[in-house]
Protein backbone atom coordinates (compact mmCIF):
# COMPACT_ATOMS: atom_id res chain seq x y z
CA UNK A 1 0.00 0.00 0.00
CA UNK A 2 2.74 2.69 1.01
CA UNK A 3 4.49 2.16 -2.56
CA UNK A 4 1.15 3.11 -4.27
CA UNK A 5 1.18 6.49 -2.05
CA UNK A 6 4.59 6.73 -3.38
CA UNK A 7 3.89 6.58 -6.65
CA UNK A 8 0.75 8.90 -6.42
CA UNK A 9 3.57 11.61 -4.65
CA UNK A 10 6.07 10.78 -6.97
CA UNK A 11 3.48 11.42 -10.30
CA UNK A 12 2.22 14.54 -8.38
CA UNK A 13 5.82 15.92 -8.32
CA UNK A 14 6.72 15.93 -11.87
CA UNK A 15 3.67 18.26 -12.38
CA UNK A 16 4.54 22.27 -12.67
CA UNK A 17 2.41 24.35 -10.62
CA UNK A 18 -0.62 25.03 -13.11
CA UNK A 19 -1.34 21.33 -13.70
CA UNK A 20 -1.53 20.99 -10.02
CA UNK A 21 -3.60 23.33 -9.68
CA UNK A 22 -6.32 21.88 -12.71
CA UNK A 23 -5.78 18.47 -10.51
CA UNK A 24 -7.33 19.77 -7.36
CA UNK A 25 -9.74 21.38 -9.08
CA UNK A 26 -10.84 18.57 -11.04
CA UNK A 27 -10.68 16.25 -7.72
CA UNK A 28 -13.02 19.11 -6.14
CA UNK A 29 -15.26 18.78 -8.92
CA UNK A 30 -15.31 15.32 -8.77
CA UNK A 31 -16.43 15.77 -5.25
CA UNK A 32 -18.93 17.81 -5.94
CA UNK A 33 -20.67 15.25 -8.37
CA UNK A 34 -19.76 12.68 -5.83
CA UNK A 35 -22.25 14.49 -3.49
CA UNK A 36 -24.88 14.25 -5.76
CA UNK A 37 -24.55 11.24 -6.47
CA UNK A 38 -25.28 10.50 -2.68
CA UNK A 39 -28.13 12.54 -2.43
CA UNK A 40 -29.74 10.76 -5.42
CA UNK A 41 -29.11 7.70 -4.28
CA UNK A 42 -26.76 6.62 -6.94
CA UNK A 43 -23.67 6.10 -5.01
CA UNK A 44 -21.64 2.96 -4.96
CA UNK A 45 -18.63 3.45 -3.66
CA UNK A 46 -18.15 6.37 -0.49
CA UNK A 47 -14.51 5.62 -0.31
CA UNK A 48 -14.18 7.82 -3.17
CA UNK A 49 -14.66 10.83 -1.04
CA UNK A 50 -12.08 10.11 1.16
CA UNK A 51 -9.40 9.47 -1.72
CA UNK A 52 -10.17 12.90 -3.07
CA UNK A 53 -10.03 14.50 0.13
CA UNK A 54 -6.74 12.68 0.74
CA UNK A 55 -5.30 13.21 -2.80
CA UNK A 56 -6.28 17.20 -2.20
CA UNK A 57 -4.15 17.91 1.05
CA UNK A 58 -1.18 16.42 -1.14
CA UNK A 59 -1.32 18.64 -3.61
CA UNK A 60 -2.11 21.53 -1.41
CA UNK A 61 0.92 20.30 0.89
CA UNK A 62 3.34 20.06 -2.07
CA UNK A 63 2.24 23.72 -3.40
CA UNK A 64 3.17 24.69 0.29
CA UNK A 65 6.38 23.28 0.32
CA UNK A 66 7.05 24.34 -3.34
CA UNK A 67 5.96 28.23 -2.39
CA UNK A 68 8.39 28.32 1.02
CA UNK A 69 11.34 29.69 0.60
CA UNK A 70 15.05 27.83 0.95
CA UNK A 71 13.11 25.21 -1.59
CA UNK A 72 16.33 23.16 -2.45
CA UNK A 73 14.50 21.16 -5.57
Amino acid sequence: MATKKKQMLDELRKLDDTQLKAREMELRRNIYDLRVQRVNGALKDTSLFRKNRKEIARICTLSRQRSLPGRTS
